[in-house]
């Protein structure tokens, strides 16, 4: 079942980085993985085993079609009792562990981490959907285009949105792992705006690298719908 497999191995790695890896190197990174990315990871892979099993049992349908999901309702529900029981149950576990390792880490401030871990871990576990739109979706994607076009049965539009969403992933990613803005919602637009084109604004700079690489994906991204839009253009006044 490869719901429970990916929930176990999880498990593991999330007790690693919280009960053998130092909790504090690198500005808590361990911890902060295992209570964000690790949740956030699973919730994904699920939503893809989900889609594909609900494809698989209406193959007429695309797996990223929404006619696909009465199929879906057959699936075996045994998978949620992993998801919404194992997971979160099996990572609060590995953090009581690590808050006896070191109790000052987590208490410093006072007993509200208490409340706050079971919060954020459903928080990453509700993450994992936009995980998957922008990073497990168009793999799989691009993974059955390049099925078909070796089978002569696909075209190079196939992978255009694959790769497109997978690169607005990647820009969200490194972008956000590169700057650190003053504010959230509407009042970060601005700062990732400015970071972007790299004006001053409320924001600072973590890795430089990571905004040129930022801005690159952006510049490819715009000159291949300018160009795809020009072509169209002149593909219409060509024909009037």
């Amino acid at each position: 079942m490869p719901t429970a497999a990916v929930v176990i191995v999880a498990l593991a790695i999330a007790w690693l980085l919280l009960t053998v890896l130092d909790l504090q190197e690198n500005d808590g990174a361990a911890p902060t993985t295992a209570l964000f990315g690790i949740p956030a990871a699973v919730s994904a892979l699920v939503i893809q085993f989900y889609l594909a099993a609900a494809a698989a049992i209406r193959p007429e349908k695309p797996m990223h079609s929404l006619e696909a999901m009465p199929g879906a309702q057959r699936v075996r529900r045994s998978f949620l009792w992993w998801v919404l029981g194992v997971l979160p149950a099996g990572i609060l576990a590995g953090f009581g562990v690590a808050m006896l390792r070191e109790p000052d880490y987590f208490f410093g401030d006072g007993p509200w981490m208490l409340l706050w871990i079971p919060v954020f871990v459903a928080l990453a576990m509700l993450l994992g959907a936009v995980v998957w739109f922008f990073l497990v979706f168009p793999l799989a994607l691009l993974v059955k285009a390049v099925g078909l076009t070796s089978r002569g049965e696909g075209s190079p539009d196939l992978f255009v949105w694959p790769i497109v969403l997978l690169l607005l992933g990647v820009i969200a990613v490194v972008g956000g792992l590169s700057t650190q803005f003053g504010g959230v919602g509407r009042a970060a637009y601005g700062p990732i705006i400015a970071a972007v084109l790299g004006v001053p604004g409320n924001y600072r700079v973590l890795w430089e690298p990571g905004l040129w690489i930022v801005r690159a994906i952006l510049a490819v991204i715009l000159l291949w719908f300018g160009g795809r839009a020009l072509a169209n253009r002149r593909r219409t006044s060509t024909r009037g």
